[in-house]
C-alpha cells in the first residue's frame, strides 16, 4: 500500500547543500532551480544559527563577497562573450542575450556558496518518503534535520488545494448575490475536501541508528587504516577502477564514504589486510543493522566503477543519474577548487581566486569552532569525491546525454573521460556508443 500512495512536495528556500541531501534518495522525481539558467539573488542564503552566534559578521561578509564577485564577473563575462561570439543572423536579439547570459552563468556559478537558497519539487511514494525522512533527521546539519521534520509534517497534513483557493471567492460572491444557498454551500464543502498526503503510512521515521552507528565505526576504522597516508588531491578527474574481488570492493566502498582518500588508495590498503581484520570489519558493520534496516548502499557491488573528483557544480548535475550507485564523500575544501574555463579565458581569474582565498581562510576559522556547519561557506567550485558504479546501459545513457553540446563543459569532460577509460580496456563494448566530442566555439549556440 505504501508504494501506491504518491506524495508531491515543494521545498522552498532550502540551501543547495540541503537540496543535495534531499535528492540523494533515488526513488523519486525531482525538479530543482537551475544554476545554469537562473541568476541567483545575493540576499537569499542560509544562515546557520550555530555559525551566526559567534561568527555571524564574518560569515555574512564572506558570503556577500562571493555574491558580489558572482554578480561582477557575470556582467564582465557577458561582455567578453559578446565580443567573442557575435550574434548570428538566424537568432533573435532576445535569444542571443539569453545564450550569452547562460554561458556566462556556467562560469560564475562556481562562486555560489552551498548556502545559496534554492527551490525544488519532488514526487515519490510514501515508502520512499518515509526512508528519506529518516535519513534527513539523522543528518549532521541542523537545517537538514529541520527540513526532515517539515517534510514529515507536510506529508501527514491536508494537501494544499489551489483549486479551492481560486474557487472560494467566486462562491462567496454567488452567495452574496443570493444564488441558491444550499447548492453553493454544498459545492464549497465538496471543493474544500481535505485530502491528507499519507498520514497512516509515514511511520518509522526516526533516524536509523544503523546508518549513524556504522558510519561512526567506519570513520574510526578508516582513520586507523589510513592515518599514515596523505589523501591524493592530484588523482585523475576520473579513475576507472579495474575489476577486483567482491570482498575487497565491499570493504573499500564501505570505507570510501568515511574518508577523503581516493578509492585506489583505500583499495591498496584493503588488499594488504589479512582475512581476520576483513572479517571483523564486515561483522562489525552487519552487527549494527537492526531488524528493519536494509543493508547500506555500499552493498551494491559490481559494474563499471569510477572514482570521480569533480567540482560540486558538476556533482549537482550528475547526481541526477540515480540508476548509478553513488557513494559520496563529505563536502570539503581540502581537494582545492576548479577554475572554470569561462572565467579563465575571459581573464577574470584574479578576482575569482581572491574570493576563493578569502572564503577558505574564514572557513578554517569557523570550522574550528562549529564543525560541519561551516560547510555552508563552500562554493560550487570546490572539488568532492563521488564513487559511481553503473551497468553498461547506464554508461551509454550517461555519456550520450551528458556529452551533448547543451551540457556544462565540466561534466561533459567527466563523461568523456569515462568513455575513453572504458574504450582503452574494452573497445568493443563502447564501439557503438554515440559520444559527442566537446568543441566550445562550435557548440556555443547549440544550447
Amino acid at each position: 500500500v505504501a508504494d501506491m500512495a504518491i506524495v508531491a512536495i515543494a521545498c522552498e528556500n532550502v540551501s543547495i547543500l540541503a537540496s543535495k541531501a534531499i535528492e540523494d534518495s533515488r526513488l523519486a522525481s525531482y525538479q530543482e532551480k537551475s544554476t545554469r539558467y537562473v541568476e541567483f539573488d545575493a540576499t537569499r542564503y542560509h544562515r546557520p544559527p550555530a555559525v551566526m552566534v559567534n561568527h555571524g559578521e564574518l560569515y555574512e561578509r564572506e558570503v556577500d563577497n562571493l555574491f558580489a564577485t558572482y554578480q561582477t564577473l557575470l556582467a564582465k563575462s557577458i561582455e567578453y562573450m559578446r565580443g567573442r561570439f557575435p550574434k548570428p543572423e538566424n537568432i533573435t536579439p532576445k535569444s542571443y542575450e539569453a545564450k550569452l547570459k547562460a554561458r556566462s552563468l556556467d562560469g560564475v556559478r562556481y562562486l555560489l556558496p552551498v548556502a545559496t537558497l534554492t527551490n525544488l519539487g519532488m514526487i515519490m511514494s510514501a515508502r520512499s518518503l518515509r526512508h528519506m525522512i529518516g535519513k534527513l533527521l539523522g543528518s549532521a546539519y541542523q537545517e537538514i534535520k529541520e527540513i526532515g521534520e517539515h517534510i514529515k509534517n507536510a506529508s501527514i497534513e491536508p494537501a494544499y488545494n489551489p483549486q479551492y483557493k481560486k474557487l472560494q471567492p467566486i462562491l462567496d460572491k454567488l452567495l452574496a448575490e443570493g444564488t441558491d444557498t444550499d447548492l453553493i454551500n454544498a459545492i464549497k464543502k465538496l471543493s474544500a475536501l481535505q485530502i491528507k498526503g499519507a498520514p497512516t503510512l509515514i511511520k518509522y521515521t526516526d533516524p536509523p541508528a544503523y546508518l549513524k552507528d556504522s558510519q561512526d565505526y567506519l570513520k574510526n576504522t578508516a582513520n586507523e587504516l589510513l592515518q599514515d597516508i596523505k589523501p591524493d588531491h592530484d588523482s585523475p578527474r576520473v579513475d576507472y577502477i579495474e575489476p577486483h574481488s567482491p570482498e575487497d570492493e565491499l570493504i573499500s566502498t564501505l570505507l570510501y564514504s568515511a574518508t577523503s582518500h581516493s578509492y585506489r588508495q583505500i583499495l591498496k590498503v584493503v588488499r594488504n589486510l589479512s582475512a581476520t581484520p576483513k572479517n571483523e570489519l564486515l561483522s562489525a558493520v552487519a552487527g549494527k543493522r537492526g531488524a528493519h534496516d536494509q543493508p547500506r548502499r555500499e552493498y551494491e557491488l559490481g559494474g563499471f566503477v569510477f572514482d570521480v573528483l569533480m567540482d560540486y557544480g558538476a556533482f549537482r548535475d550528475l547526481q541526477r543519474h540515480r540508476l548509478c550507485t553513488q557513494i559520496n564523500q563529505p563536502l570539503t575544501m581540502e581537494h582545492g577548487f576548479e577554475m572554470p574555463w569561462e572565467i579563465e579565458t575571459a581573464g577574470l581569474t584574479e578576482p575569482f581566486n581572491a574570493a576563493m582565498s578569502s572564503t577558505r581562510d574564514a572557513y578554517g576559522m569557523i570550522y574550528k569552532d562549529v564543525g560541519v556547519e561551516a560547510d555552508y561557506l563552500i562554493s560550487l567550485a570546490y572539488k568532492k569525491r563521488t564513487l559511481f558504479k553503473m551497468n553498461l546501459r547506464e554508461l551509454y545513457h550517461m555519456v550520450e546525454l551528458r556529452s551533448k553540446p547543451g551540457g556544462h563543459m565540466s561534466y561533459r569532460k567527466i563523461v568523456i573521460d569515462m568513455y575513453e577509460a572504458v574504450q582503452r580496456r574494452h573497445p568493443l563494448l563502447v564501439k557503438n556508443l554515440r559520444v559527442t566530442t566537446p568543441n566550445y566555439d562550435e557548440d556555443f549556440f547549440k544550447r
